[in-house]
C-alpha cells in the first residue's frame, strides 16, 4: 500500500521517515508495539483522505484523540504520504469528540 519514497512526518515533531522501511520500521516499533490500543475514524481533510486516531491503555478503555492523519496518495492509489497532526485540538474542526467510550 505504500510507496517506495513513502514519507511520514509528525508535526510538531522534528523529525520525519522517508522510504516504505524507514516508514514501517517506525511503525513497528513505536504505534503497533508501544501503543495499547487503537480506534480510527475515517474524516477528510482538504479533499484528501485522513483518519482520526484514538488511543487507549486497553481496547476495553476509553481512547483519546491523539491525531489526524492526512494521506497523499499517488496516481495508482498506494499511500505516498502521511502527514500525522499530533493534539486533540485537530479534532473539533472535523466535529468529532475528544474521546470515545
Amino acid at each position: 500500500m505504500l510507496t517506495e519514497d513513502v514519507t511520514w512526518s509528525m508535526p510538531p515533531l522534528p523529525h520525519w521517515y522517508r522510504g516504505r522501511d524507514a516508514v514501517m520500521a517506525f511503525a513497528r516499533a513505536v504505534p503497533l508495539t508501544r501503543c495499547p490500543s487503537w480506534r480510527t475514524v475515517p474524516v477528510e481533510a482538504n479533499s484528501r483522505p485522513a483518519v482520526a486516531c484514538y488511543l487507549g491503555a486497553s481496547a476495553d478503555a476509553v481512547h483519546t484523540a491523539w491525531s489526524v492523519t492526512v494521506l497523499d496518495l499517488a496516481a495508482d492509489g498506494r499511500i505516498a504520504g502521511l502527514v500525522s497532526f499530533l493534539g486533540a485540538e485537530h479534532f473539533a474542526p472535523f466535529g468529532l469528540p475528544a474521546q470515545l467510550d
